[in-house]
């Protein structure tokens, strides 16, 4: 059986994660034509939680954590684990013996496009985890999957080196070959917002704002 295993791959500057990473996930989709926001089920383990890095790619069977084992040993610093587990919620494919794992190898975050176990510790604890939800089932490692190809996670392709961002609203990956034109529209986007703030508080309404118009009586 033929899987593909990459060690390591391109990852972007730092200085472009740290600044794409102070940004709200909504802003920085809305600079995306509204895409590369991955779907509702994918969210924080706790509120308040941030993460953001280079994507280090992980692609599983359903229930089975043998790729996330293997990317324990491979990641980097300021890596995001993005686990493409296929959303199964039938078993967990990560535990808190990984968190403890991933916060010594100096992993940033973790998307898990499944579910976590002994989500007490896991909350508790300071790793950021984005997933969907908590099972007891434990997970198999019978199915050895892929390390560092593109995969879909949460409905959204990622590649190796794309940037995770993940807050309160869930989480966007930013292709990394789109990252300084997704940063200078997420700025302007900062700006119109305020803009927007500004004249509400003057007294505007938000359908003039955004020239929708008046409302008209239905037919």
């Amino acid at each position: 059986m033929s899987r593909w295993i990459h060690e390591d791959f391109e990852r972007p500057d730092p200085d472009m994660v740290q600044s794409l990473g102070e940004f709200p996930t909504g802003i920085l989709s809305d600079c995306m034509n509204r895409f590369q926001a991955m779907d509702a089920g994918i969210g924080p383990l706790k509120a308040g939680c941030r993460l953001c890095g280079p994507a280090f790619t992980v692609q599983s069977m359903e229930s089975c954590n043998w790729g996330g084992h293997q990317a324990l040993s491979l990641a980097k610093p300021g890596d995001v684990l993005v686990v493409a587990a296929r959303g199964g919620t039938a078993g967990a494919v990560w535990g808190h013996v990984m968190t403890a794992a991933a916060k010594e190898r100096g992993v940033a975050g973790v998307v898990l496009d499944g579910c976590v176990r002994d989500w007490q510790d896991n909350h508790e604890d300071t790793l950021p985890i984005f997933c969907r939800g908590a099972c007891p089932g434990g997970p198999h490692k019978g199915w050895p999957g892929n390390i560092n190809v593109p995969v879909s996670c949460g409905g959204v392709p990622v590649l190796p080196g794309d940037i995770v961002v993940g807050d309160d609203d869930g989480v966007v990956a930013v292709p990394k070959g789109r990252a300084k034109i997704v940063l200078r529209e997420a700025k302007d986007r900062v700006a119109t917002e305020e803009e927007w703030y500004r004249r509400v508080a003057d007294g505007a309404t938000t359908a003039d704002i955004l020239g929708l118009g008046p409302a008209t009586e239905a037919e």
